[in-house]
């Protein structure tokens, strides 16, 4: 889920000499974003006929429906295209990675793609198996009440926060029951030993242990003008796995609880009690 610490892991996978990406999550690489230009009408071009019978099954902001063979045929090629075209910033964040001394520069022959599935979209993941029978899914939970406090500071209600968190969790124990190998964390285990579970995913992932050392980051440090912010401006930053928890929250939860109206509170406890239980995390009386 968004606010779920998705983008540490990411870049973790990222450092790996043996994966490549595409330049974005996947609604955002095969559903083009908003801006007009010449790249955007071409993603559309190709994607309209495939919104058009799924119902738009690429939108972060529904549950899909599985997709018809030709659909899954469209998915794998459009995914292969992404994925070449990005090789130049694949370079590029390799070649950062090694001259901080944390990786080797040069991509393995043999890279797998590494694709993030943000909200509904998780939805999608038996039709990724399918296409690839060599898939390995990884899983990344956080507390319903820090996500649920992350995101309305962001002004998402919790009428639309409740229900993905409970799809999302679903989803995912029922790709655990059909057999798909699944490996499942929390952003909690992440902060408490990075290193640790770097490795837990590079090893259930197929990936050497120590083909790298570390991981770029991104800050975002305002761009100003006659005293007012005009936009923003993404800066690199390289940590190596054993020290990069201190660069994240490490009171991700400790207050989210206490922050939040208590409509929320009772709405998280009754909602996603069940789902909480599942992934490890209390389900405090309601006070």
């Amino acid at each position: 889920m968004q606010r779920g610490g998705t983008n540490q892991l990411l870049n973790a996978l990222r450092s790996h000499p043996d994966t490549c990406w595409p330049d974005g999550e996947l609604h955002e690489v095969l559903r083009p974003r908003r801006e007009v230009g010449l790249a955007a009408l071409r993603g559309w071009a190709s994607y309209l006929p495939v919104a058009w019978r799924t119902k738009d099954a690429l939108n972060p902001r529904k549950a899909p429906g599985p997709l018809a063979s030709r659909d899954r045929d469209w998915l794998k090629a459009a995914l292969s295209r992404a994925a070449r075209a990005n090789l130049p910033e694949v370079r590029r964040y390799r070649h950062a990675l090694a001259e901080s001394g944390l990786g080797p520069f040069d991509p393995s022959p043999r890279s797998r793609l590494l694709v993030k599935l943000v909200n509904y979209n998780v939805g999608l993941a038996p039709d990724l198996a399918r296409i690839y029978p060599d898939a390995t899914f990884v899983g990344l939970m956080r507390d319903p009440f820090g996500i649920c406090e992350s995101m309305m500071s962001r002004g998402t209600s919790p009428e639309a926060i409740l229900p993905l968190y409970r799809y999302v969790g679903e989803t995912l124990i029922k790709l655990e029951e059909r057999g798909l190998p699944v490996t499942i964390i929390r952003l909690e285990d992440m902060i408490a030993d990075f290193r640790r579970v770097v490795d837990d995913v590079y090893g259930a992932c197929g990936l050497g242990l120590e083909a790298t050392r570390g991981l770029c980051l991104q800050r975002k440090d305002r761009i100003t003008a006659d005293g007012r912010v005009v936009g923003m401006t993404k800066v690199d930053t390289f940590h190596d796995f054993d020290s990069v928890n201190a660069h994240m929250r490490s009171d991700v939860n400790s207050a989210a609880r206490a922050s939040l109206p208590p409509d929320a509170v009772r709405g998280i406890l009754q909602s996603c009690g069940a789902i909480m239980g599942r992934f490890g995390y209390a389900a405090p009386m309601e006070t």
